[in-house]
């Protein structure tokens, strides 16, 4: 992707967004380095990754939807302890 229109800033955004939660999960990694690992590999490996974990980000919000408005601020809540 090049370019610096709304599409590629949502692109960066969402990659970004990725990296940081795979950083959390896996233990020694920093959000740079996983930004960087991530930017390394080909396009279409790299879509597949925020796509998947983007995913799994937006089903785990309608897991805690369930719980009504209690659920979403858990949700929010989680969100803010994974990233930190």
């Amino acid at each position: 992707m090049d370019g610096g229109g709304p599409a590629f800033r949502f692109w960066l955004a969402a990659r970004r967004t990725a990296s940081t939660l795979v950083a959390r999960f896996w233990r020694g990694m920093s959000a740079g380095e996983a930004e960087r690992r991530l930017a390394a590999r080909p396009l279409r490996d790299q879509i597949a990754i925020v796509g998947g974990v983007l995913a799994a980000l937006f089903l785990t919000s309608l897991l805690f939807a369930n719980g009504g408005f209690v659920g979403f601020l858990l949700f929010l809540l989680l969100v803010v302890i994974v990233v930190n």
